[in-house]
């Protein structure tokens, strides 16, 4: 179909296209409340964190903590270092940034 009610400039999208799937990823392992509080707990330490002790911190069990982790992990918000037994995961940069934007935008008062 041909619409002519609006123009829209398509060059500006040329090579500059927002990496939509990146992008989704990324909303989807933040829009759970229980993986933005794992999160929050991993940004505020400087070293890498056992599972054992997220398992402590909340609300849920052992095998849901692990598959938020997993997520959290697939989105490129956390890495994980295998010692022994056990698993320790650690907050990436990118992580960081996204948590201290968001902040900022819920506490920035909004414009009119």
């Amino acid at each position: 179909m041909d619409y002519h009610c609006c123009p829209i400039d398509d060059r500006s999208r040329v090579g500059h296209a927002l990496p939509t799937r990146q992008l989704a990823q990324l909303a989807r392992a933040l829009a759970d409340e229980t993986r933005l509080e794992i999160l929050t707990l991993l940004v505020e330490q400087n070293q890498p964190i056992c599972v054992c002790h997220l398992v402590e911190r909340v609300p849920v069990g052992q095998p849901t903590v692990s598959h938020h982790l997993r997520l959290l992990r697939q989105a490129g918000l956390v890495t994980v270092e295998r010692r022994g037994t056990w698993a320790y995961y650690q907050a990436t940069p990118l992580a960081r940034l996204l948590l201290e934007r968001l902040s900022e935008a819920i506490h920035r008062p909004v414009m009119a």
